[in-house]
């Protein structure tokens, strides 16, 4: 949902606006029984008229995982990075 969040903010959405379309999302996806990345594209452009379809991207768990590339992030890069300076220090 948060990725879903900083997609908007990044098309010039205001972050307080991004996040109440989030939880809209969120939202329909419990009463469905569904998970964010079940969402069909129609479903999610009724919430936000303004998104592509290059927003389903933002629901791939793998896809948001590699995303996360700032220092600390998820990316495999950043995992591994962290793995070796570690086993270096208790080595």
């Amino acid at each position: 949902a948060t990725d879903f969040a900083d997609y908007l903010v990044k098309r010039g959405m205001s972050f307080r606006d991004a996040h109440k379309k989030s939880a809209t999302l969120v939202n329909i996806a419990e009463k469905n029984n569904q998970t964010l990345d079940e969402l069909d594209f129609l479903t999610i452009k009724k919430v936000e008229k303004s998104v592509e379809k290059d927003v389903l991207k933002m629901f791939d768990l793998k896809n948001s995982v590699n995303s996360k590339k700032s220092y600390g992030g998820t990316s495999p890069f950043n995992v591994n990075k962290m793995i070796k300076k570690y086993q270096k220090e208790f080595k």
